[in-house]
């Protein structure tokens, strides 16, 4: 069973994929919650009750995040700009977060950069003209999730961030040679 984990402050995407197949696809919306430690111990319970109920179906469980970025590729992919410290400090206690709630019960969290988990189960790491969120919606749309849901304004939105756990969680079944992941500790 490999949990993926697509952390945000706003929404972070949760899903499980058994045997290499998707079993759930969801996310934890942050909004009602006003500051950071909340929106921390909200994730920890959260994956705190889907490991419980979740980890008699596997003999081995593992969680994959998503890797911080140091940088980013901005509109002109040639200029890189730094991401800002504040970010990655917020990422990495979200970060800890996962492993200090896996950990309680045994299971092993690794994170992926972006571009890997996107070339390996997208077949691409390059996005093309539309959206770059669309890819893994549209991924994840044709496998049978409904990642569909109305914003605050009751505007139809798609779940990206459910969209790109799930991703993370099927890059967990690729053949091993070709992962790039990092153990987190």
């Amino acid at each position: 069973m490999v949990i993926g984990v697509d952390q945000s402050y706003t929404r972070t995407g949760i899903s499980i994929a058994v045997d290499g197949k998707l079993r759930k696809v969801s996310s934890i919306d942050f909004r009602g919650a006003r500051v950071k430690p909340v929106k921390r111990k909200m994730l920890g319970d959260m994956l705190s009750y889907i490991i419980k109920k979740n980890q008699h179906k596997a003999t081995e469980a593992l969680i994959i995040c998503e890797r911080i970025r140091t940088f980013s590729a901005g509109k002109d992919a040639k200029k890189k700009s730094f991401i800002s410290m504040d970010y990655i400090k917020g990422t990495g206690a979200l970060i800890s977060v996962i492993v200090d709630t896996a950990y309680e019960f045994g299971i092993s969290v690794y994170s992926v950069d972006t571009r890997s988990w996107k070339a390996q189960v997208l077949g691409s790491s390059k996005s093309k003209k539309e959206d770059k969120k669309l890819e893994s919606i549209k991924f994840v749309k044709k496998l049978g999730f409904d990642l569909e849901y109305k914003s605050p304004r009751g505007l139809q939105k798609f779940d990206d961030d459910a969209a790109d756990s799930a991703c993370m969680a099927l890059y967990g079944f690729i053949p091993k040679e070709k992962q790039k992941l990092k153990l987190e500790e």
